[in-house]
């Protein structure tokens, strides 16, 4: 399972990951919501709709123990709250650095409060934090994806983890020391805290 907060290379390394696993099949979280409606009334927005989690989780618990799942890849930001830890060997959180993020989410025109969302999620580890919620220890690893690593040398590296788990590793990503002196930065966590 390849999960992250969103830029962080998710699709582009999964594919990647595909190709080295004899074209693996791929499930798409989100697409998979969106195919089978997995969605409900928010509860937050009266207008708006959310992911129905337990019919979510549900839904692939049904895809993943079917035969036709084994050596398969899932992917999407949303892995810890949908897919049973019963069901993955390995869970890799991409990890990507909040400045490489900003200047993705300014060529996604993503709103302010989306970025703001994204941004204050990667720099305090949410997805890794909620993960291990989800899955045991010794089934996650954390992955740094710049947009200088090639997606194919992020994937080869996932192939030896699955293989070696003394390469994983887990707990050591810390933007939060990164940005630390930067208000710029900051200023996305303290206007999360304020909103």
């Amino acid at each position: 399972m390849i999960t992250g907060t969103p830029g962080v290379g998710k699709h582009t390394v999964a594919e990647s990951l595909s190709n080295f696993l004899d074209n693996a099949s791929v499930f798409d979280i989100n697409k998979i919501i969106f195919s089978e409606n997995l969605l409900t009334i928010s509860s937050h927005d009266a207008e708006g709709l959310e992911v129905d989690t337990d019919r979510t989780r549900d839904h692939f618990s049904l895809i993943l123990s079917e035969g036709k799942s084994q050596n398969s890849i899932i992917v999407g930001h949303l892995a810890p709250y949908v897919i049973d830890s019963k069901l993955v060997d390995l869970v890799i959180i991409l990890r990507r650095s909040p400045y490489e993020l900003k200047k993705i989410y300014d060529e996604r025109s993503y709103s302010p409060s989306k970025t703001k969302d994204n941004m204050n999620a990667e720099i305090l580890g949410f997805i890794s934090y909620d993960s291990s919620k989800t899955f045991e220890f010794s089934k996650l690893s954390e992955l740094i994806n710049s947009i200088n690593i090639l997606p194919s040398l992020s994937a080869q590296k996932i192939i030896t983890m699955i293989s070696n788990e003394k390469l994983r590793s887990f707990g050591e990503v810390d933007w939060l020391s990164l940005v630390q002196n930067d208000p710029d930065m900051l200023e996305y966590l303290v206007k999360s805290h304020l909103n």
